[in-house]
């Protein structure tokens, strides 16, 4: 098996954190290179999780900007010691600078595989989203993308880098010995290997995970790469950032009850980063998890079946029901993306000066229309897009209610009485949920976003979802971006069934 040669059984066993370092040096390295945004340059970073555990991590060469201080529900910074705002507190009050002057948030993005043909377009839109986001893409020794914008940063952990941080910081938390985080770690490697999906199996404890990179974030968050990003800073609300404990936004399926994977976003507290450890499959049953899934993988190869179902513990399932359970926790699930679910479909979307833009197929679609509609500036107080409209609904969820037949019904939270607007007004009245004192409610809103004549709307972003997996099979395919000449001027192009095509 994978279980012998590290330690021996009569000895005492040793705890995770006193062998860390020991750990790492069976990888070879000690230290990890990050691409520098936009320059090439490279520095080294901490790799290994301080002795002292968490708290130590944010002396790590590596500092992100602002403070890692906790955020209050006024939006004051509240931890000690915190050096100064997360932002630029010289900015015109009436406008965005170049940061925001209490927020920041991380999303974390793992990637084990090669870079997708669409890295270019996620890169390219990812910058407009500067003035409050840093997208951290953790890769093994992968060419990122040369020209990045100062908000998007390509992490080099290093061959079976993270399999290595994820079984050390997972060991760590989980007071693991080091023989049961040693076989962890190679069955991690081996896992990532032959399924570089399984990374998203591990959202939830991402806080966790690459705690040491998100001490100066009032927020972390995850999401996935085959997105097209929008203006993301319109959309996001100072109340999501300051009220609420998680944010996560849908692309219209109200009646789920669930933290989508493609965008979900935590405050930067300890109680809310170890939330996973609610989820056996996570924590106490990781070990017998992990090596179920590496056991199948071996038997489907040893019998030479190259495509076989795998065993996928979604982050939609366990986890959002556990975070649900949290006492006093408060939750918002916005309405906010687009998706691409349906092939065919009736949809394409638009990028246009960074703007997302979901239009019917076959409608008259004007470029110059679409730009002068995307040209909304976001603002410090963050107001957002979406006016609430009279009083909260208290929702009476069910597992029985037929949302998220994916999940166990176990973790399934679906909302029977969640009300719909009417047919005429579905482009500009919707409803998101919130979660306070353990109740959900369902509160109305009305857009102010204009929808066009046409049809078109403007959306956070697009997750391409369904529609990426048919691109080059007998589709127009994606094409070729290069980001030196998109520097200046972001290029306008359309995202379909068919692929990635860019505008003149």
């Amino acid at each position: 098996g994978e279980g012998g040669g590290v330690g021996a059984r009569k000895k005492p066993r040793a705890s995770v954190p006193k062998l860390l370092e020991q750990l790492s040096a069976l990888h070879g390295q000690d230290a990890v290179r990050e691409s520098s945004a936009g320059t090439g340059a490279a520095w080294p970073l901490a790799y290994r999780v301080p002795a002292g555990g968490p708290a130590d991590a944010r002396e790590a060469p590596h500092r992100a900007h602002g403070s890692g201080a906790a955020v209050g529900d006024t939006g004051t910074l509240t931890a000690a010691g915190a050096a100064g705002p997360i932002g630029d507190p010289g900015q015109p009050a009436g406008r965005c600078g170049d940061r925001h002057p209490t927020f920041r948030i991380a999303m974390v993005v793992p990637w084990v595989s090669e870079l997708p043909a669409w890295v270019s377009y996620f890169v390219l839109t990812a910058r407009r989203s500067q003035y409050l986001i840093d997208w951290l893409l953790f890769h093994e020794t992968l060419v990122p993308p040369s020209h990045l914008p100062d908000n998007v940063r390509f992490i080099d952990l290093g061959v079976g880098g993270l399999a290595q941080l994820f079984g050390l910081r997972l060991g760590d938390e989980l007071n693991m010995p080091v023989r049961n985080a040693s076989l962890l770690i190679r069955s991690m490697r081996f896992m990532f290997e032959k399924w570089p999906r399984l990374v998203a199996e591990y959202k939830p404890a991402f806080g966790a995970i690459f705690a040491q990179y998100l001490s100066d974030y009032s927020h972390w968050g995850y999401c996935d790469l085959d997105m097209i990003i929008g203006n993301l800073p319109l959309f996001i609300e100072h109340a999501e950032l300051a009220s609420q404990d998680i944010v996560t936004y849908s692309f219209g399926d109200v009646d789920a009850l669930y933290l989508r994977g493609q965008w979900t976003v935590h405050r930067n507290l300890p109680d809310l980063s170890m939330l996973w450890k609610g989820c056996p499959h996570l924590s106490d049953e990781l070990q017998k998890e992990l090596l179920m899934k590496v056991a199948w993988v071996r038997r489907m190869e040893s019998r030479g079946v190259k495509n076989y179902p795998k065993r996928f513990q979604s982050a939609e399932g366990c986890y959002s029901h556990r975070a649900a359970q949290l006492p006093g926790i408060r939750i918002k699930m916005a309405h906010k993306q687009f998706v691409g679910l349906s092939v065919p479909s009736d949809d394409v979307v638009y990028s246009v000066n960074n703007a997302v833009w979901q239009c019917p197929r076959g409608a008259p679609v004007q470029l110059d229309a679409l730009h002068a509609h995307s040209q909304q500036q976001c603002a410090p107080d963050m107001e957002g897009v979406q006016q609430p409209l009279g009083e909260m609904l208290p929702l009476q969820v069910s597992s029985e209610g037929g949302c998220g037949r994916w999940m166990p019904v176990e973790y399934r939270m679906c909302a029977v009485n969640m009300p719909e607007p009417p047919d005429r007004e579905r482009d500009t009245i919707g409803f998101n949920t919130y979660l306070k004192d353990g109740q959900f409610y369902a509160q109305r809103f009305r857009s102010t976003l204009p929808v066009l004549d046409n049809g078109c709307k403007q959306g956070a972003f697009f997750h391409m979802q369904e529609w990426k997996k048919i691109w080059g099979y007998g589709t127009h395919g994606i094409d070729p971006l290069e980001l030196a000449l998109a520097k200046q001027t972001p290029p306008s192009f359309t995202v379909s069934t068919e692929g990635i095509t860019l505008l003149s």
